[in-house]
């Protein structure tokens, strides 16, 4: 019978209960077994208690939930999880993308979320890199941990725990396709693992593939939608594949490819339509091995061994190159429409597009010792080495100089090698002998590196016992070594590449690390305290690269008055240096979108300073953007401090033997010196709000100068297609943040008939994301709006709701899963009365999935996601696509279908 099967058991588990259910019904279930169930460490401390509920809040997803979901990657399950929020990187973002997938707990950002796998770190932190067949669980700690795991725990961590005693064989292949015929998706992984009375051996291997979705292939994306006289007009960008061109007097002009003659350009009729050459979902193909061992030396001494290597490759796919630049057509060349020099911005539509390949390989070792020591004191050393090295190839980039040779005669006559002059204001006039003269590859190569050293120990404090038991601690000493790099092309290091990042950078960090943490059990069994304890933690930082070190504390306090209530909060203090990579990435240019406040000023509502900032600027009242995407320097800066923060939980959780949980957790958190940028729409509102462009922020607006793009005609601050250039947003320690809210986790199961009921609702509700872009600028409050993620440098929507309600029913040989994931709309944080839509409407997403168990070791699952074929809204100030990707489903609804077998 299936009952038996491991297999079956734990899919009937998953289904029956429901993560959120696992995660805090503990202190019932853990009362009864107190003496039979072995101490264990929970994510976010390191003493071994026989229960999971502490006074932090934790989520544990087991494997059989994470399959529940239909998922084949962990970027998937990751991003659904209610207390994710903000724009993190993942399959929906194309434009300046680097393949990676991460997760935001809180919104901010995945350099404040700490990823672990087995409580250690590894170098990229890429989702990635960690394969769903692998995962025994999931622990999502949703508060500080400074104090444990050291930097970059200010909004929390997530845990991956590995199979560790896996015993048998299991195969699962899994095929998902989208209900538009594309965007196929292949799962096939291996485990098998061994055991013996001294240890135990797992071997897993997995091999995923993506493939690609474009904007074209959908509707709501076929075509950059643009507003013109209170109507939605398909339109595009005004960098042409016959070219734009400009000068004193000719502000905007091309050569009209019907009639030959010379016109002012026209947005309906000249755009041109970048999203039929790119990515809505970006290809990848990852194939991963994983194994670990354990081998018990003693009865109380073991040693054990963890290795992984993933390789991705990834890439994206961006409209073609343009000469954005503006390079000058001399009254010389023949092809000169106008007799007079002129720059010009032109598409070089005969070319493929911008192709961005990622050959990324990340690869982690671990060893070490573990065991026992006079009878109570747990202890383990353990040495972490991981690296990864990503080997980038972008085609489709070209080398200004050369355009300019190609332009101009006498260039063109002096250099051998140029095969004749080019007509740049005609289309399809780019030979294939111009392109591989002018046009160059450019072959990066980023490299990270993480050295771990740890000891810990943990136990009975010398035999110390209150009334409600005896007092434990953890203490331990950590050393670790952080290595980036960043190895331009040759042609970029000479400066041959447009758009590209010539500078080699590099640079290392060490630091050293000691914690130490108590856990008093002051009640127990008593009257309104069944249960009474307080925790405390301490953790001394000194990094070789700061002045000073840092020492940061937490404080936790448990109460359970009666059987199954338990009320519990934190207070911490928190600490992250910045990143290796926040230090010394090179800076390089993007193009971020942003909302222009000189479009139609004339006869808008944009305030009189305003009005009076753009007709200084020399702008028309009519003015109106071919692209709202503003070209924008980006990248690491050396001179960053670090930041600290204050987090308080409060919360209640409540469990009753007729199978009824809830719990409610208040987070705060605070964070000072915050290292991100101030954001493209934050800087250009404030400057253009500020009379005479008096603001600090108009500082950081460098102009088309600083990104060798065309100058404006009449503007020190504009390309000469119109939008604001040279925006400067690296990182720097700019920001205050503060947010705010409540996760709620309810479920309720019970036998219903034959087969068992299970329903798990869980949610987050954001009361406050408020950040302060620098010192003196007004605080942007972005609860419930759609607003710049000052991590990720995107649009992201700051949904005050979001919430996942889960159904399930089982019974001997089948079970039916349903879940509505909700997130609710958001404003944008720049809303117009002259945009058609200033709000990024909310959605349900539908998801249904059954599984037949046909033989013992053997189920059959179907499903699809996205039941209702749910499209990404509509929103004026969008980031791409016309929506707000990184918060939305952009492909659609997904068939699927997966086979487990398991012996």
């Amino acid at each position: 019978m299936y009952k038996n099967s491991l297999l079956a058991n734990s899919v009937r588990f998953a289904l029956i209960s429901g993560a959120a259910a696992a995660a805090f019904t503990a202190p019932t279930v853990m009362a009864a077994e107190e003496e039979t169930v072995e101490r264990i460490e929970v994510t976010g401390s390191r003493i071994k208690r026989t229960d999971l509920e502490t006074a932090s809040p934790i989520t544990v997803f087991s494997a059989a939930d994470i399959a529940a979901t239909g998922v084949s990657t962990m970027e998937d399950f990751i991003q659904t999880i209610p207390a994710i929020n903000g724009g993190a990187e993942g399959s929906s973002v194309n434009n300046g993308s680097r393949g990676f997938a991460t997760a935001s707990l809180r919104g901010l950002g995945s350099g404040r979320t700490l990823v672990l796998i087995n409580g250690r770190r590894f170098a990229s932190g890429d989702l990635n890199s960690i394969p769903t067949a692998y995962v025994e669980r999931v622990e999502v700690l949703r508060d500080g941990a400074s104090t444990i795991y050291g930097s970059d725990a200010i909004a929390g961590v997530i845990n991956f725990i590995t199979k560790k005693n896996f015993e048998g064989v299991e195969f699962q292949a899994q095929y998902d396709q989208a209900s538009e015929g594309d965007g196929e998706k292949t799962l096939l992984s291996l485990t098998t693992g061994a055991s013996s009375d001294r240890g135990n051996v797992v071997l897993s291997l997995q091999y995923t593939e993506r493939k690609k979705i474009l904007q074209g292939d959908r509707g709501f994306s076929e075509c950059p939608i643009f507003e013109r006289d209170g109507e939605k007009v398909c339109g595009g960008s005004g960098t042409i594949p016959y070219g734009q061109f400009f000068n004193d007097n000719y502000s905007g002009h091309v050569k009209d490819p019907e009639t030959g003659e010379v016109r002012p350009f026209d947005q309906a009729i000249d755009g041109f339509n970048y999203a039929t050459t790119s990515y809505m979902v970006t290809p990848q193909e990852v194939f991963s091995i994983n194994g670990a061992g354990r081998f018990d030396i003693t009865d109380t001494l073991s040693t054990f061994i963890e290795g992984g290597f993933t390789n991705r490759k990834s890439d994206q796919l961006m409209a073609p190159e343009g000469t954005f630049w503006g390079p000058t057509m001399p009254a010389s060349n023949p092809y000169n429409p106008v007799g007079e020099d002129i720059f010009v911005v032109r598409r070089l539509r005969e070319t493929a597009g911008r192709a961005f390949t990622q050959d990324f390989s990340d690869y982690r070792m671990v060893a070490g010792l573990e065991g026992v020591v006079f009878e109570d004191y747990d202890w383990d050393v353990s040495y972490n080495f991981a690296r990864f090295v990503d080997a980038r190839l972008d085609e489709g980039r070209v080398n200004p100089d050369r355009i300019d040779t190609l332009l101009d005669p006498a260039l063109c006559d002096a250099d051998a090698e140029c095969p004749e002059v080019w007509n740049i204001t005609e289309a399809g006039t780019l030979s294939q002998d111009m392109i591989d003269y002018a046009f160059v590859p450019n072959s990066p190569i980023v490299r990270g590196e993480t050295r771990q050293l740890q000891a810990n120990i943990s136990g009975g404090l010398f035999g110390l016992e209150l009334q409600g038991g005896e007092v434990m601690f953890g203490a331990g000493y950590e050393k670790r070594w952080e290595e980036y790099s960043s190895t331009p092309d040759g042609a970029a290091s000479i400066g041959q590449i447009y758009g590209v990042a010539g500078e080699a950078t590099e640079g290392a960090y060490s630091v050293d690390e000691l914690y130490a943490e108590m856990d008093f059990p002051i009640l127990s069994g008593v009257a309104f305290a069944e249960s009474l304890r307080f925790t405390a933690a301490i953790r001394y930082s000194d990094f070789d690269f700061l002045d000073d070190s840092s020492t940061n504390t937490k404080f936790g306090l448990e109460w359970a008055p009666i059987e199954g209530l338990l009320l519990r909060s934190t207070v911490a203090t928190g600490f992250r240096a910045p990143s290796v990579s926040e230090l010394y990435s090179p800076q390089s240019e993007t193009n971020l979108a942003y909302n222009d406040p000189c479009e139609g000023y004339g006869t808008g509502s944009q305030s009189a300073t305003v009005k009076a900032n753009c007709a200084a600027e020399g702008l028309p009242g009519d003015f109106e953007l071919s692209s709202n995407q503003s070209s924008t320097i980006t990248g690491g800066s050396p001179d960053l401090k670090p930041e600290e923060s204050d987090s308080l939980t409060v919360g209640v959780v409540y469990s009753h033997d007729s199978g009824f949980s809830i719990g409610i957790d208040y987070f705060d958190i605070e964070i000072t010196n915050g290292i991100g940028t101030a954001g493209t729409d934050n800087v250009v509102s404030g400057c253009w709000e500020s009379a005479n462009f008096s603001s600090p922020l108009c500082d950081f607006v460098e102009g088309p100068g600083r990104t060798g793009d065309a100058p404006h005609s009449t503007s020190p601050y504009r390309t000469a297609l119109g939008p604001v250039a040279g925006v400067v947003l690296t990182n720097a320690n700019l920001s205050t943040f503060q947010t705010s809210g409540v996760d709620f986790d309810i479920s309720y199961k019970t036998s219903i008939g034959s087969g068992d009921f299970g329903a798990v609702l869980n949610g987050t509700y954001l009361d406050k994301y408020n950040y302060v872009p620098f010192d003196g600028a007004e605080k942007v409050e972005t609860a419930g709006k759609v607003a710049a993620d000052q991590w990720e440098t995107t649009l992201a929507v700051f949904s005050q709701w979001r919430t996942n309600l889960t159904l399930n029913y089982v019974m001997d040989d089948w079970s039916v899963t349903w879940q509505t994931r909700y997130q609710s709309e958001g404003e944008d944080y720049f809303a117009s009365e002259d945009n058609l839509d200033n709000i990024a409407d909310a959605v349900f997403y539908h998801d249904i999935q059954g599984t037949y168990f046909v033989l013992e070791n053997t189920s059959l699952t179907m499903g699809i996601k996205n039941l209702f074929d749910q499209d990404a809204p509509y929103i004026t100030n969008n980031q791409d696509m016309n929506t707000i990707p990184a918060s939305y489903d952009t492909a659609g609804q997904y068939w699927y279908a997966r086979v487990n077998v398991s012996f």
